[in-house]
């Protein structure tokens, strides 16, 4: 009996110390959490908050109404916030009360609401994802945090005063973080096991005035991909009306996609900071672009336009891909008619292909040569379109072959009629070839166009009423028909000035405008198609 009482005796002094213990520890974390928080000398960022609740044994602290704030002045973008609950397991309680660290097994943020700030003056060229990424870091780089989450995330962006973007249901699951390092290519600065990010929708003011919105966003560094749905960059009032923004004649781009996704990402990319994008695959899925060139307006002064190879080299940052692939899409090309309100355009559509070995790292070019691919495709929905191309990574050059078939010729006069000088009334095209050998002052030409019962009517000059005798004078020149095996059958070889203030396409163009000017004998191409250059 004796035994027992003093057994029960120790208990219950053991029981009052443990009380005692857990009520001083309590009040110790009560006086001295936000302190040790903020302890870092070298923070960017104070967190306030006003009340939390405490579990000693469970080693768990949840804290409410957290309100995040620059520490000092801050130079370039940065990142201010409220967050609704912020939840610290596993908390190693020697390390918090002997050396006043905090060191947790898992860190989660509850419905955080974020405003990030780009200055107006902003040299660096800092963009709204660093300051997050920044944040990030500073946040995870105080104690040995292991696993982060955030969940149901906002952010507004903040251009000076003037809001220009926002997120909605930002998501981020990062594991076995190693915070001990900085590792700025990764969205979460440290070494991990796995990040999994997702947002809702995401939208932002360009700052040509464009409208750049994404539905949804993915990227998982376990399955290697990054996946954005719904995506558009326009202009809120059309291209016509922001073409009479600008000064000088420019190709203005609207486009909009089902999907673009990054496939294989190796661990050495950098989505996030400084640009180094290497995968295996990009897929492109339901492109729809708009290029339209407003030709009342004047030339800017010239410049020197590369073909396809110098176009990859201005790429600004490290690129490799595998593949590129396209489905789905459709490409338009407009432009006005000089001197009048007319509008002409031209859409290639059901385009399906792909390119592979596209890079801009140098040792890579060495190595793959040349980059090229195939793509199928309509013109206006019409037509079988199917195209090869090969570019040398050496020197500005590239060989084109271009078929294109089954397509009915008066169908030409919908889409060019504001710069025809007269329509075709019939005519089918059963085959045209072009092969195009190209370097930066021109382009040798194979050409061959196949068609049948080939009937036109020119107008008179500067008008649309018809020039019968003209006309007559036409029909009776041309070759009604150009097809294999016939007496008059013709192919040409010839070479093409290229245009070098002009693009690769302009050049395809050229090719193939003076190659049926060549095939159709007594002008009567010539005279229909009549220049709309300015």
């Amino acid at each position: 009996m004796k035994v027992l009482k003093i057994l029960g005796i120790c208990f219950v002094i053991l029981m009052v110390l443990a009380s005692i213990g857990v009520y001083w520890g309590n009040n110790w974390v009560n006086q001295n959490l936000e302190s040790i928080i903020n302890s870092k000398p070298d923070r960017k960022y104070n967190f306030s908050f006003e009340k939390f609740d405490f579990d000693f044994f469970q080693r768990v602290i949840l804290i409410s109404d957290v309100h995040i704030s620059p520490a000092g002045d801050q130079e370039g973008v940065f990142v201010q916030g409220h967050v609704s609950q912020v939840f610290l397991n596993k908390l190693n309680l020697r390390k918090l009360y002997l050396n006043r660290e905090v060191d947790i097994k898992e860190l989660k943020f509850s419905n955080p609401e974020f405003v990030i700030h780009i200055p107006l003056e902003n040299p660096k060229k800092e963009r709204a994802s660093q300051a997050l990424q920044g944040f990030f870091g500073d946040i995870l780089s105080r104690g040995g945090i292991e696993n982060f989450e955030l969940g149901n995330a906002s952010a507004r962006i903040v251009l000076g005063e003037e809001q220009v973007g926002t997120l909605s249901n930002f998501n981020i699951v990062a594991t076995e973080l190693r915070t001990d390092s900085l590792k700025w290519n990764y969205p979460i600065p440290f070494d991990y096991g796995r990040i999994f990010i997702s947002i809702d929708s995401m939208d932002y003011k360009m700052a040509n005035g464009q409208q750049f919105n994404v539905g949804k966003i993915g990227f998982d560094t376990q399955t290697q991909q990054l996946k954005l749905e719904s995506i558009s960059l326009k202009y809120p009032e059309g291209l016509r009306k922001a073409s009479t923004q600008v000064e000088f004649q420019t190709d203005l781009i609207d486009f909009e996609l089902d999907s673009l996704v990054f496939s294989g990402l190796e661990a050495n990319s950098n989505l996030f900071s400084d640009i180094d994008i290497r995968a295996r695959k990009l897929e492109i899925a339901g492109l729809i672009l708009d290029d339209f060139r407003d030709k009342n307006l004047s030339r800017p002064e010239e410049e020197i336009k590369p073909l396809f190879q110098g176009m990859v080299n201005k790429i600004s940052f490290p690129l490799k891909l595998d593949t590129l692939q396209v489905t789905n899409s459709a490409i338009t090309y407009s432009e006005s008619v000089p001197g009048t309100n007319d509008i002409w355009k031209l859409s290639f559509d059901h385009l399906n292909g792909e390119l592979v070995n596209i890079t801009t790292i140098p040792e890579l070019q060495t190595k793959y040569l040349h980059f090229g691919g195939k793509f199928t495709g309509k013109i206006e929905n019409s037509g079988i379109l199917d195209l090869t191309l090969q570019v040398l990574y050496d020197k500005d050059e590239f060989v084109m072959d271009a078929n294109f078939s089954n397509f009915n010729l008066p169908k030409l006069n919908e889409i060019l009629n504001p710069i025809m000088n007269g329509e075709i009334l019939t005519g089918n095209l059963a085959k045209m070839n072009l092969k195009i050998h190209a370097d930066q002052m021109k382009s040798t030409n194979k050409f061959r166009f196949d068609y049948t019962d080939l009937k036109i009517e020119l107008y008179q000059k500067d008008s649309q009423k018809k020039n019968k005798l003209l006309s007559i004078a036409a029909n009776i020149a041309i070759n009604t028909s150009n097809m294999p095996g016939e007496k008059r059958y013709m192919t040409v070889d010839y070479s093409t000035q290229r245009n070098r203030y002009r693009g690769p396409f302009h050049l395809f163009w050229k090719s193939t405008k003076e190659g049926i000017m060549q095939i159709v004998p007594g002008g009567a191409a010539k005279e229909i198609l009549k220049s709309s250059e300015k």
